[in-house]
């Protein structure tokens, strides 16, 4: 970014943030402000970065499986090859803030830097995301949004001038807007947010988080309408309590599968990391050509 941008955008920021205090004299009162506002733009960023990562399938993942026998293979293979390649280059030179799942960042930044995350990892996690999982690398959506509207929410913050405690309480306004707004979901995102990143039961953490919520999920419903993130087809119901004792059995299969697989996922990924022969930035591509070719052989 060159001097000339710079400058403007930190005569813009300045601008903003002069406007803000004088509508806002009080530190309680731009709390308010910066936490409706944040429900309100964490519901536009999630949706923008759902919405881009469909598109990006579209374009990518899409083509490659619609593509003629048997160039469809090849094409299956190397899209999450060279769009993991692309990402890995982009975390290694460009933002390397954004490299991980999103979660462990932000729950790193609330403990030791007040919530605090660069906006410039946002916007790269924000990039790469699409690209990424776009062209078919196996991740979710889950953890960029976090980190994605953490770094939003704290810019607002940083903007209205807030104290340091309430820029961290208010870190977790951006991750429970962003999760109420990208799965529709307000109650589970008040939930995720006070287990994974707050850990207790503050008042006036509490508070803001759900009206944050509340906020991206009631604009999300009344822009793309009412709609479920997973759709069941069959229906599910307790017609007599001895199923009880099959529904406790599917739970303890469940919790023993879960941890299997997160178990297997770790050590794989400590596995892959003694590959120091093989630069960082590639990494990435040798996921997403494995991913391709076990979609190949899926089909």
């Amino acid at each position: 970014m060159s001097p000339q941008v710079n400058t403007k955008v930190t005569s813009v920021l300045n601008w903003l943030r002069s406007l803000l205090l004088r509508l806002t004299p009080t530190e309680h009162q731009r709390l308010l402000v910066r936490t409706v506002v944040s429900g309100g733009l964490c519901w536009l960023v999630a949706v923008s970065f759902h919405v881009g990562i469909v598109k990006a399938q579209a374009v990518l993942v899409n083509s490659a499986l619609s593509a003629s026998y048997p160039s469809w293979i090849y094409w299956t293979i190397l899209t999450p090859a060279l769009g993991g390649l692309l990402v890995g280059l982009a975390l290694h030179y460009w933002v390397p803030g954004a490299v991980g799942s999103g979660v462990p960042q932000v729950k790193l930044a609330y403990a030791r830097y007040a919530g605090h995350i660069p906006f410039r990892d946002a916007v790269g996690k924000f990039i790469l995301g699409i690209v990424q999982i776009g062209s078919g690398s196996s991740l979710g959506r889950e953890g960029p949004t976090v980190q994605i509207c953490a770094g939003v929410s704290g810019l607002l913050a940083r903007l209205s001038s807030v104290s340091r405690q309430n820029q961290r309480r208010m870190a977790s306004v951006g991750v429970a807007a962003g999760i109420a707004a990208a799965f529709n979901a307000p109650i589970a995102a008040v939930t995720f947010t006070i287990e994974e990143v707050v850990g207790d039961l503050d008042q006036t953490m509490l508070s803001g988080v759900i009206v944050a919520a509340a906020i991206a999920a009631v604009v999300e419903r009344g822009i793309l309408g009412q709609h479920p993130v997973f759709e069941i087809h069959e229906a599910y119901t307790l017609e007599h309590a001895t199923s009880l004792v099959s529904y406790a059995v599917l739970g303890l299969l469940s919790a023993v599968a879960s941890v299997a697989f997160t178990d297997s996922l770790l050590g794989l990924r400590a596995w892959f990391k003694q590959f120091t022969s093989v630069p960082k930035w590639v990494h990435p591509a040798i996921g997403g050509m494995l991913t391709g070719t076990l979609a190949v052989l899926a089909l």
